[in-house]
């Protein structure tokens, strides 16, 4: 006899065996004794979980006359028998891929008419992919759909039940194929392996079972691959090399690289896994799926109920998840998504999967906030440890006092405005808060950002200057700002191109409107036309514009610098005595060659652009 597939060899022929979809055998089988079948069913669901089969199944039960009390075919009459081999005329099966065009429906709709090949028969059509029928194909079935004959029930399969139309989906009966559990599918291959006489292990086919997405087709496929390749033993290894798998241990350390920060050790374990032909792009895949597990090990107690995986694999991430912080987890789920994003846009996959290691093993190298919350956590559990050991922590050094030279009130001010000065309680030398953040978290804060206040936009007049609060009968200490309404109109130019790319043409155009007139204690005055009341209210509104002119303002002069806006004084319209006369058309014509301004130069002007005149040579 020639050999079969496994698949195909144990396919079920009965409505009991077919796996994990008791919800639509049991009740196909109901309809079936009770004489309540549709005349039209949609059958959904993801690959390999027993579609085709339920309606073949279906079919052999409706023609059987020796069909049992509930329903199951007795596979021994030569209607049974015709539809097991495929020979029946009773059941058609059409690829819907192929047979998508409105005369394939058309000649589906011809054949419906003809009487069944068997007296009181059921002629039963199954239409498999039928997502695949085009719009014109799929409106030709319709009337048939709804109303066939009373001997013809058709049976609709698909993967994509959304792309088939609306009004085919109404005129099913729908039954939704689930994938299989784990353990229900593990306990079914463990079953075909004895009957084959495989030798195999739990993990085994934990592994074929994890990499069949709960597809019984592709279960079984996966475990003949691996039970020949191992001579007709099934092992964690076998399955591993069949599907270019990195070592299941692989998963592990590299959490453990990234809990000990070892780069050396996580670029070791890439080159391991490349020289055993493992696919990097699986890898990355894998582990993101693995660290999904411990995240959820960390935070749900009911893991069991929210997973679909073996008991061995829902241990281990159990036991991960007690060394590595929730943070940590969240960090390398996003870089390893990140990295598999890169390796199918076609990027060398070694390099990305290198660079993505390096990364989370050296969180300094990355300038952003989950680099830096990882170098805190990584401290922390530093910290932890030592105080485990019992050995004592060193306390930060205290802060060293500001000199004294540099709370002269009389010195050019050339640094951010600090906090009021407070005497210490025992009188000892004054400090700032500023001096003293500074000097703990001189690495955290920027330099650039110390030189730059935050903005506050002011209308109409200068900032007040603020002291500390409780301290009215106190002098203040006011560190003013020294330059001039000719220093900055010597830097403006500089700004407003500095800026013209970050805030881009609309609002660098509402720049140029408004023109520097003062400079009052550290707050430079603009001045709007009275006209433009539109702009004025746009520009003390848009403070992204304004903290930016500030910044680079700051940074030309060398100190700090505020902005406020005003609405200049409109010029007083002259008085005219002499009665209005209209002009003449030399006077229109004069004025209008003499001084006509093109509306593309004032366009230009507003947006500051540019206009590029393409000319043509005959």
């Amino acid at each position: 006899m020639q050999y079969q597939a496994l698949y195909r060899k144990y396919r079920p022929q009965r409505f009991d065996e077919v796996v994990g979809q008791d919800h639509v055998t049991t009740t196909l089988a109901r309809e079936v004794v009770d004489d309540k079948v549709s005349h039209a069913y949609l059958f959904t669901g993801p690959r390999g979980t027993g579609k085709t089969t339920s309606a073949r199944l279906l079919a052999k039960s409706l023609n059987c006359p020796n069909r049992t009390a509930d329903g199951e075919p007795c596979n021994a009459c030569p209607s049974c028998e015709g539809i097991t081999d495929g020979t029946s005329l009773d059941v058609i099966e059409l690829d819907a891929a192929s047979h998508n065009k409105v005369e394939d429906v058309r000649e589906i709709r011809v054949n419906v008419g003809t009487v069944a090949a068997a007296a009181g028969a059921r002629r039963v059509y199954i239409l498999d992919e039928a997502h695949m029928l085009s719009r014109a194909a799929g409106n030709a079935l319709l009337k048939t759909l709804e109303e066939p004959p009373e001997h013809v029930v058709f049976v609709l399969a698909t993967t994509e039940p959304y792309k088939l139309l609306d009004t085919i989906r109404s005129r099913a009966q729908r039954f939704d194929f689930h994938p299989v559990a784990s353990e229900t599918l593990i306990d079914y291959l463990a079953e075909i392996s004895d009957r084959e006489g495989f030798s195999y292990d739990h993990a085994a086919l934990a592994a074929v079972v994890a990499h069949a997405g709960g597809s019984v087709r592709d279960a079984m496929s996966l475990l003949e691959q691996v039970a020949a390749l191992g001579a007709g033993s099934v092992t964690q290894a076998g399955v591993e090399q069949a599907l270019g798998l990195a070592d299941g241990a692989s998963y592990r350390r590299l959490v453990e690289t990234v809990v000990a920060a070892d780069p050396a050790a996580g670029l070791t374990l890439i080159s391991e896994i490349s020289r055993q032909g493992a696919d990097l792009r699986r890898f990355v895949a894998d582990a993101v799926a693995y660290l999904r597990g411990v995240f959820l090990a960390q935070y749900a107690p009911n893991i069991d109920d929210i997973v679909d995986a073996s008991r061995e694999t829902v241990a281990e991430w159990q036991q991960v998840a007690q060394t590595i912080s929730p943070r940590e987890v969240l960090r390398a789920i996003d870089e390893l998504s990140e990295s598999l994003l890169r390796i199918r846009e076609g990027r060398e996959e070694r390099l990305v999967v290198e660079l993505m290691v390096l990364r989370l093993t050296k969180p300094e190298v990355v300038d952003d906030l989950d680099a830096l919350s990882a170098r805190v956590a990584r401290m922390e559990r530093q910290v932890k440890g030592i105080e485990k050991a019992g050995r004592p922590v060193a306390a930060p050094p205290a802060p060293s006092p500001v000199p004294e030279e540099d709370l002269d009130p009389d010195r050019p001010f050339t640094q951010a405005p600090v906090a009021p000065v407070a005497q210490t309680p025992d009188g000892g030398q004054p400090e700032t808060a500023a001096a003293v953040q500074a000097d703990s978290a001189d690495e955290a804060i920027p330099k650039a950002d110390t030189a730059v206040p935050s903005l506050t936009p002011i209308s109409g007049e200068a900032a007040p200057a603020t002291g500390r609060a409780g301290a009215e009968d106190e002098p203040v200490q006011q560190q003013v700002a020294s330059f001039t309404l000719a220093d900055f109109e010597r830097v403006w130019p500089a700004v407003v191109a500095a800026i013209r790319t970050d805030v881009g043409p609309r609002r660098h155009a509402l720049l140029r409107e408004a023109t520097p007139s003062a400079v009052e204690q550290g707050t430079v005055i603009f001045e709007v036309a009275a006209h433009m009341h539109f702009h004025l209210e746009q520009l003390k509104a848009d403070d992204e514009l304004n903290r930016a002119m500030c910044a680079v303002a700051s940074e030309e002069l060398g100190q700090p610098v505020l902005v406020s806006y005003r609405s200049a004084d409109a010029p007083a319209k002259p008085v005219n005595t002499e009665p209005e006369r209209a002009p003449d058309k030399d006077e229109l014509v004069e004025a209008a060659s003499d001084d006509a301004v093109d509306p593309a130069d004032t366009v230009l002007d507003i947006l500051g652009g540019e206009i590029i005149r393409e000319t043509t040579t005959e």
